[in-house]
């Protein structure tokens, strides 16, 4: 399980829990197997001479808090965060007001002073940071200490309750799942969705496949656009099959034994998870041991990759999902199979315009 601390992972909201992989040492991996045109960073974002600790003294002096964005060509969801969420007017407004970004590419090799100092590079900050998705957003204090992490895309709604969230410095005084509980977003499905991989029991103490725990909740759109653009599709579907999966309600009573054993509810093993964003889907190997989790609004491609990634044990072998994606991707093309199955892009294609 991840070492504990503040979490706001959309909504994945979070700061320093660790995953358990190591980024691999190497060439920039390019993901040309999704069909996402390039995009450039906004022109806002500060003009950095990458010493980070210096930046984060002129966010301090000016009453702001720093932000790193770290970031990948080729990355569609870095673009649809770019240009969906950042231009969102009160969006914009508040990373003006509140906020200096600076830009990292995970795979860089420019020269970095960390907020500690010391000389590195841009790939070795976002190995340090372990970093396994793009964009990752982590913002941080005066002091150089992360306040809260954004792992993936979140949605303009859920990017607003994070800014808020820190500009205010409610985390002083509130975890971000007590925040998160006392500003859940409304939506119009008052009930959660159903699959027929779904499991009814909740005991994940007593199988031998890989388990997959799929924490959502009542009101969520980002939930309701998961199951109907993703969780649907045949493809996604088959692969759930070696997976325990079992769906909890992050914020219920419902009574939960976990993948070590402990008897306790959705809603405490959420908050020891710190899940803070739904949905958010939890894979573990056959034992109690977390391998990776989904924090963010994935489609079907990465999502058939991430199961796949468990399920087939290949993180043994590949301890960076980004790069086991370069990798899968190149086997689709030399196999021809590209676009040969229905894909998000088939039945929400809104989600691309």
């Amino acid at each position: 399980m991840p070492t504990k601390m503040t979490r706001f992972c959309f909504i994945a909201l979070t700061c320093l829990i660790p995953f358990t992989m190591k980024a691999a040492e190497g060439p920039e991996p390019v993901q040309q197997v999704t069909t996402f045109d390039t995009f450039e960073l906004p022109e806002w974002f500060k003009i950095s001479f990458l010493d980070l600790s210096e930046d984060n003294l002129e966010a301090t002096e000016s009453n702001k808090h720093l932000v790193v964005f770290f970031w990948q060509d080729f990355c569609g969801y870095c673009k649809e965060t770019i240009e969906k969420n950042l231009t969102q007017r009160s969006i914009r407004k508040m990373f003006d007001e509140y906020f200096d970004v600076v830009a990292l590419n995970i795979w860089g090799s420019k020269e970095v002073l960390g907020l500690d100092g010391e000389a590195t590079t841009e790939k070795d900050i976002a190995r340090a940071l372990e970093v396994q998705f793009t964009p990752t957003i982590i913002f941080f204090d005066s002091n150089g200490k992360p306040v809260l992490r954004l792992n993936g895309y979140v949605s303009p709604a859920e990017m607003e309750v994070a800014l808020t969230y820190v500009h205010t410095e409610t985390y002083h005084s509130q975890t971000i799942f007590e925040y998160l509980a006392a500003n859940k977003t409304q939506s119009a499905n008052m009930s959660l969705n159903s699959q027929p991989f779904i499991k009814v029991d909740a005991n994940l103490d007593a199988v031998s496949q890989p388990k997959a725990i799929l924490f959502e909740q009542t009101s969520c759109p980002d939930c309701d656009l998961f199951h109907r653009c993703v969780l649907s599709l045949e493809a996604v579907r088959d692969r759930f099959k070696p997976f325990h999966t079992v769906q909890l309600d992050m914020w219920s009573k419902t009574p939960v034994i976990t993948p070590s054993g402990d008897i306790t509810t959705a809603r405490d093993y959420a908050q020891e998870l710190e899940i803070i964003y739904t949905p958010s889907l939890v894979l573990f190997d056959t034992g109690d041991h977390e391998i990776i989790r989904i924090e963010s609004q994935l489609r079907s491609f990465h999502t058939e990759a991430v199961l796949e990634y468990v399920a087939q044990g290949l993180y043994k072998r590949e301890s960076n999902f980004q790069r086991y994606i370069e990798e899968r991707g190149d086997i689709i093309r030399s196999n021809g199979e590209l676009n040969r199955t229905i894909s998000t892009r088939d039945i929400c294609p809104e989600l691309y315009e």
